[in-house]
């Protein structure tokens, strides 16, 4: 027995998602993109369309939907301990002097809790607030119920992100949230894999505006390092990882009954789904009408999953490869 299910229970007690009302069909954007974009091969990712957020700041879309997440949680601020932003993209200012977490808990009227940011996991982003928060929770008996909040915004002229021979994703706009709190919740968290690999902290980055190009605006987009994540066996590494985690509370793959992943495109859904083994039980990702939304991806898909009412007992594998910097996997019990 791992100290892992010795310990009390720490669980999701909530999650919502905002999208933005508009939408942008892939012909629109791709005619609004700075760089050369490969029509054809961008039709081949799967992505219809996105999202497209219009207002003033992406704070505006973590107010939302942290309300959202705390009346269906039954919550108020004041109920909040800490908040966790973990989101992938720029926000109002320049981070790490700046957190979107701290404006948020001035929004929220979360007066009691604390808050900390975390932007460099890509997809896997949300592991690292779950791991973080549940582990906070663990170890001091004053703190209940943490929010882990994410809102992506992509830049203007800047939603595809190019591959190596071909366009990798879309991205679009949204937010999501979660509450981690002391108790089942509606799915316990069995327990949280990560491993990185710092020779890619930078396969995807923002070269302007940066101590390396301060001044260059013509560099403020995200870019791609498309050799360094060609080279990246991706889909092994999640898989090797994954194997630990369940081997860790006495799983195997044939145990999972349902399988998340991130939706940056049809193409690498297929391949972590077939790697992983989950064949027809890797949840359907929903990025056709949606885009990448970096982390908050598990998120929404958890959420589709949930509308099928997973039964009790129901085991559920969140598992992303973080483009090859940071895998990680998370172990939920319905």
């Amino acid at each position: 027995m791992t100290r892992e299910s010795v310990t009390e229970p720490v669980g999701l007690l909530a999650a919502a998602h905002y999208l933005p009302e508009r939408t942008s069909p892939l012909d629109e954007i791709i005619a609004r993109e700075t760089g050369p974009v490969d029509v054809t091969a961008a039709g081949r990712l799967g992505i219809d369309s996105v999202h497209v957020f219009e207002g003033e700041s992406p704070t505006d879309m973590a107010v939302a939907v942290s309300r959202k997440v705390l009346e269906t949680a039954g919550l108020t601020p004041l109920d909040l301990d800490a908040i966790i932003d973990f989101s992938m993209m720029p926000q109002r200012y320049v981070e790490p002097a700046w957190s979107m977490s701290n404006e948020l808990q001035a929004e929220l009227g979360a007066k009691r809790a604390f808050t900390l940011g975390y932007s460099g996991g890509h997809s896997s982003n949300l592991h690292a607030a779950i791991k973080f928060a549940r582990a906070l929770i663990l170890a001091n008996d004053d703190v209940h119920r943490v929010l882990l909040v994410a809102s992506d915004q992509a830049i203007s002229g800047n939603r595809v992100i190019a591959g190596k021979d071909a366009p990798l994703t879309v991205l679009g706009d949204g937010a999501s949230a979660v509450i981690v709190a002391r108790g089942a919740g509606r799915a316990r968290i069995l327990g949280t894999a990560m491993r990185s690999n710092g020779a890619l902290h930078d396969v995807l980055n923002i070269p302007g505006g940066g101590m390396k190009h301060p001044t260059r605006l013509d560099l403020y987009r995200l870019t791609l390092d498309a050799a360094k994540h060609a080279r990246a066996d991706r889909t092994s590494e999640l898989k090797g990882l994954v194997d630990k985690l369940l081997a860790r509370h006495g799983l195997s793959a044939g145990d999972i009954s349902r399988t998340i992943t991130a939706n940056i495109s049809a193409s690498d859904a297929q391949a972590v789904g077939d790697s992983l083994g989950a064949g027809e039980r890797l949840v359907p990702a929903g990025f056709a009408a949606r885009g990448h939304l970096h982390a908050s991806d598990l998120v929404l898909n958890m959420l589709e999953l949930e509308e099928e009412a997973p039964p009790a007992g129901t085991h559920v594998l969140l598992a992303t490869h973080g483009h090859g910097f940071l895998y990680g996997a998370t172990l939920l019990q319905y």
